[in-house]
């Protein structure tokens, strides 16, 4: 039996991925930013200050339209960016009109004052996507920033402390340019590992502020060691950031940047290890350099920052143990929690096939003797009511027979596959409940019997939860089996719920959202679930990828893709 993928509405009517404000808006940045290299003086510091200024512009139009809430963030994002984008009209005022470079100017005070402003959007980002408060995260950006600080200090900020020419305004002008890039890497440290979707608003938000960080680096750089000129790789940084925070305000996703989705960020990835390696080796790393180079050393800043370094990584490897040992105490409590429950289900089965089917054959055999006695007795007609009589009674037993068998395991499974069982649930939910269910599996084969069994049963709870409790309008199923994981995906449009509250009620025998995960988790998969109120369910669970036995097609055709809209 060969099943054809239909292809989905909205899909064949996708529209160009360049009809979206936010991928012109991308593609335009980027010829400008070549176009102004192009550019001789004074037209180019002019072509900047258009970029600048109209990345700000359509970031204000933007969140005046959508007013995205909480709006507050976003707000002093504009204001960073703004201020940003004013020190770049003074300068050019400076260079272009007055025809002076005056230092310290007010150019100075109105780039200074941008770092405030994005430092405080930042903040109010990380506490809306981490609510509860993540230790680990914390030691994390704080390791990166004493890491980078301690770089910051000995070959950006160093130099300015010792020039004695300078005034001391120049100089505290001169190291806040460094202090408040710190302070831009510790909060982007934090901001990267918050949990939550890795969405095209997410990723814009983080490049602008790499970019700037990268620019500033380059421009402190060039000015202390070479000479900043008129042009410089470093412009290039700052015109890509305000085209990418610009994007990070225009892309749909920007409304779900300042929300928590009920995740863990905690999960060291090998990116994080990298990070935290790299910022824990920075004081020796900078002393060797320093030797090398034959600078002065400052062995104090060298060695408070080592120190400081060791106790938060000492601090960081003891809560990685204590959260070893609450997940081992959560395996235990959660092995504990099945077991109980595998026990309780098959006191319950049995209690059903007591009561139910085994009462009803010890009637039967009790029919079945009358029926006898009448036919020795020559009632023939008797005989033969009793005999259909208990013939109608046994279908019905043998159906409450099969309803335990499904529900031990569907034949459906063996019969036809996971793909087709999932097309035939989601037509019949459809058929019984009203609600709309959308159906899609891409699979290269059979899975195993026990992972095949719990996705069939976390979809089937999923959509008995959407059924009881979501209000929603749709349903979409996804199975995908990818290169290296079997992925499935049951989200709808309904009311949402808070997952931590949820959560909390698990544990006083709500099974169904605790039912899923630990199925889930003891056959070795990982589970998530992310919602909001009026946001909608999504429930994942992920597997990695064993095709175990045979073709997906039970005709023998192998490679069979399996779609459908039920």
């Amino acid at each position: 039996m060969t099943v054809l993928r239909e292809r989905p509405a909205h899909l064949a009517r996708r529209p160009s991925p360049w009809q979206s404000p936010w991928n012109r808006c991308l593609a335009a940045g980027i010829a400008a930013t070549a176009l102004y290299y192009l550019l001789g003086s004074p037209w180019q510091l002019a072509w900047g200050n258009v970029i600048a200024c109209t990345a700000v512009a359509a970031m204000a139009v933007c969140l005046w339209r959508r007013r995205p809430a909480p709006l507050l963030p976003w707000l002093l994002l504009l204001a960073g960016v703004a201020c940003f984008a004013g020190g770049d009209l003074l300068w050019t005022y400076y260079a272009e009109v007055a025809h002076t470079d005056p230092f310290p100017s007010p150019a100075d005070v109105v780039y200074l004052a941008g770092y405030p402003f994005l430092a405080a959007g930042l903040v109010l980002m990380i506490r809306g996507r981490s609510p509860r408060g993540e230790w680990g995260s914390l030691i994390d950006a704080t390791v990166i920033a004493v890491g980078t600080g301690l770089l910051v200090w000995a070959f950006l900020v160093q130099p300015y402390v010792r020039d004695s020419s300078l005034s001391l305004v120049e100089r505290l002008v001169s190291i806040a340019y460094p202090a408040g890039d710190v302070l831009l890497i510790a909060l982007a440290a934090r901001f990267a590992v918050t949990p939550g979707r890795r969405t095209t608003s997410f990723r814009a938000l983080l490049a602008a502020l790499l970019l700037v960080l990268y620019a500033d680096t380059m421009f402190a750089a060039l000015a202390l060691f070479k000479g900043y000129e008129d042009v410089s790789p470093a412009d290039a940084g700052y015109l890509l950031s305000y085209v990418l925070f610009a994007v990070t305000v225009l892309h749909p996703s920007m409304r779900d940047l300042p929300q928590s989705v009920g995740q863990s960020g905690e999960r060291l990835s090998r990116g994080r290890l990298v990070a935290l390696a790299a910022a824990s080796l920075m004081a020796p790393a900078v002393l060797v350099v320093q030797r090398l180079v034959g600078a002065e050393v400052e062995p104090l800043a060298i060695a408070g920052s080592a120190a400081v370094l060791f106790l938060l990584v000492v601090a960081r490897m003891a809560g990685l143990v204590r959260a070893v040992e609450q997940a081992q105490a959560e395996r235990g409590r959660l092995l504990d929690r099945t077991v109980n429950v595998a026990e309780q289900e098959r006191a319950r089965i049995a209690a059903e096939l007591h009561d139910g089917p085994i009462q009803s054959l010890n009637l039967l055999s009790y029919e079945l003797e009358r029926a006898c006695l009448s036919l020795v007795d020559g009632r023939v007609d008797g005989g033969i009511r009793t005999v259909r009589k208990t013939q109608g009674v046994l279908q019905r037993e043998v159906g409450e027979l099969r309803r335990l068998m499904v529900e031990l395991r569907p034949p459906v499974l063996d019969q036809i596959g996971l793909e087709a069982t999932l097309r035939d649930q989601g037509a019949d939910f459809k058929r019984r409940t009203g609600i709309g269910c959308t159906v899609e599996v891409t699979l290269a084969g059979r899975l195993g019997p026990e992972v095949e069994t719990v996705l069939y049963r976390v979809t089937r709870e999923a959509m008995t939860n959407v059924e009881k409790h979501a209000r929603a309008g749709h349903v979409w199923v996804t199975l995908v089996g990818e290169r290296a994981a079997v992925r499935l995906e049951i989200r709808d449009d309904g009311v949402g719920f808070d997952p931590a509250a949820a959560a909390s009620r698990a544990g006083r025998d709500h099974y169904g959202l605790l039912g899923m995960r630990e199925r889930v988790e003891l056959a070795g998969g990982t589970w998530s679930l992310r919602s909001g109120p009026g946001r909608g369910a999504t429930v994942r669970a992920t597997f990695a990828h064993q095709v175990a036995h045979g073709p997906a097609d039970p005709h023998g055709r192998p490679g069979v893709t399996v779609g459908s809209r039920a």
